[in-house]
């Protein structure tokens, strides 16, 4: 048996430690950097046998196809209208509902998170069909604003949670000091409560966004015209039971995969920050 002193030890564990997470990372990854060289292959090399991964020439035929033959660019557009509104009415509804819940007094508050979380517990189609009606009679079918409430409607009951770990991590002392020297509650409020809560606000806005771009079955269910139509639905449109162009459907799961990426490419810090708290 090999007698390795401590320095050696230290590094082949740090060794094998890298080995592991480069491999796993390398693995994780093949699905994705196929997906993208999927895209940017001839259309008949993506069933060939044996499979190439390396394309044997570069073609950008797909996403030209994508935009020029399907309304793709109206489908990202309506996404990213609904996301944004989404995000805009959770935190307008949450900000202050988890505020209140963290730092007034009333009757059933310790309650009132756990039992908004009941929401997670049932099929989509329980709540998808009485916010349908509801929404019919205000003529919010067929409208970004009314999916944007929807998607809000599932959201709000995470964000709520997420807030208020948040709220409360911050040390009343902070804000009694501040309410002793005559700030107002509204300016303890913008000053103090909100910059402390940063990283919780930016972890919601990530996943209330996130949620919304991917929603499928809401969108089904509140969308029937074309022009109205979010990524997921259009995308899987595309989806012909006799021909379907993959090459094309690909470009579009990549160009769908690109906001979300990008947002928490940027924002990861925060994200992170936000749920290592929340798990506290």
């Amino acid at each position: 048996m090999l007698d390795l002193s401590l320095r050696q030890r230290h590094y082949l564990e740090r060794a094998t430690t890298y080995g592991l997470v480069a491999t796993m990372t390398v693995v994780l990854m093949i699905p994705m950097i196929w997906g993208v060289l999927s895209t940017v292959r001839p259309s008949r090399e993506l069933f060939s046998w044996p499979p190439k991964i390396i394309p044997s020439s570069l073609t950008l035929e797909n996403y030209q196809l994508l935009f020029e033959t399907t309304n793709f660019a109206q489908y990202f557009v309506n996404s990213l209208i609904t996301a944004v509104l989404a995000m805009v009415f959770t935190l307008a509804i949450a900000t202050p509902a988890a505020y209140a819940v963290t730092r007034y007094e009333f009757h059933g508050r310790k309650y009132v998170t756990n039992l908004s979380t009941i929401i997670y517990m049932f099929p989509l189609v329980l709540l998808g069909l009485p916010l349908f009606v509801i929404f019919s009679r205000f003529s919010l079918t067929n409208s970004r604003v009314g999916l944007a409430l929807t998607h809000t409607a599932f959201a709000l009951p995470f964000a709520l949670m997420l807030l208020r770990v948040f709220f409360n991590d911050i040390s009343p002392e902070i804000v009694e000091s501040a309410r002793l020297v005559g700030a107002s509650r509204l300016t303890i409020i913008r000053k103090i409560i909100l910059p402390l809560s940063l990283p919780g606000i930016v972890a919601t806005v990530i996943f209330v966004m996130a949620l919304s771009w991917k929603e499928y079955f809401f969108a089904l269910l509140m969308m029937n015209d074309n022009g109205l139509y979010t990524l997921p639905i259009g995308i899987a449109n595309l989806v012909n039971i006799a021909t379907t162009n993959w090459g094309l459907i690909l470009a579009g799961v990549m160009i769908m995969s690109l906001p979300p990426m990008i947002l928490i490419f940027f924002l990861y810090d925060y994200l992170l920050e936000g749920f290592s708290v929340s798990t506290l």
